[in-house]
């Protein structure tokens, strides 16, 4: 019983490594590779019917963000000029 189990065992543990072994790797992407796959995946995610509107009006959210941020950093940039001539 106990050597009808270590048995099993080695030959369990032989075939997990020999399917490791014989895995197939991805080759490493290169920058530009890995670019155009994230923009691929961006461009089927904002034409898909279900989740692209929602998806294109965090975009518009996300830009009208950074406009308020600039502005802000314009306005805090102009009242230190206003601050140092006073």
């Amino acid at each position: 019983m106990v050597k009808t189990r270590v048995i099993v065992a080695i030959v369990t543990m032989f075939a997990a490594f020999l399917l490791v072994s014989c895995s197939k790797k991805e080759p490493i992407k290169t920058a530009e590779e890995q670019k155009a796959e994230f923009d691929k995946a961006a461009k089927a995610t904002r034409e898909n019917a279900v989740w692209g509107e929602q998806v294109k009006a965090m975009d518009k959210a996300k830009d009208a963000t950074a406009v308020i941020g600039d502005s802000t950093k314009q306005t805090e940039d102009a009242l230190k000029k206003v601050d140092e001539q006073k």
